[in-house]
């Protein structure tokens, strides 16, 4: 992974701490934004820090900036996964805390691959049942009833996951 400083969050971000003397000189020429000039970091609240002073204001204009290097990029959350989410930031706030912010993607990551196993694995279940009646023949014959049917299983289904997996 090559390690190129960028000035701001986002979310896929790994902190780097300068290990050496020579990583943090090499790092000094990219550390240039606009008016900025850029001192030596620091460390805080268990991050390191670059401070950035505003050379064209008074010496009291400071700010930090996290060090951070871009991580490989986070999958997109579909349904299942911001579900899960949600649930966690609004209902187990220290869970989700505790995870942090790439741990918490990571999590509903999983969660959302596994609900989606799960509906894969309950509506083949579904559709092998002859009491069920969602056939290709049955499709045919009552268009209508078959897709009414079919939401009912996929109601109930989605009704199982949450309990389960999403809200559990």
């Amino acid at each position: 992974m090559s390690k190129e400083y960028i000035p701001v969050a986002t979310n896929s971000t790994v902190y780097f701490k300068p290990e050496t003397q020579a990583e943090m000189d090499e790092m000094i020429p990219q550390m240039k934004l606009g008016d900025m000039a850029f001192l030596p970091w620091m460390f805080s609240n268990g991050m390191w820090y670059t401070m950035g002073l505003n050379v064209e204001k008074d010496s009291e204009s400071l700010c930090l900036f996290p060090n951070i290097i871009m991580g490989e990029p986070l999958a997109s959350l579909t349904r299942w996964g911001l579900a899960r989410y949600d649930f966690l930031k609004s209902e187990r706030k220290f869970m989700a805390a505790g995870l942090g912010v790439i741990g918490l993607h990571k999590h509903c990551l999983e969660i959302q691959t596994q609900a989606e196993q799960r509906k894969h694995e309950m509506m083949t279940a579904i559709r092998k049942d002859p009491a069920n009646r969602v056939t290709e023949r049955d499709k045919a014959q009552s268009p209508i009833e078959w897709i009414q049917r079919m939401n009912m299983f996929q109601a109930q289904i989605h009704e199982v996951i949450n309990s389960d997996l999403i809200f559990s």
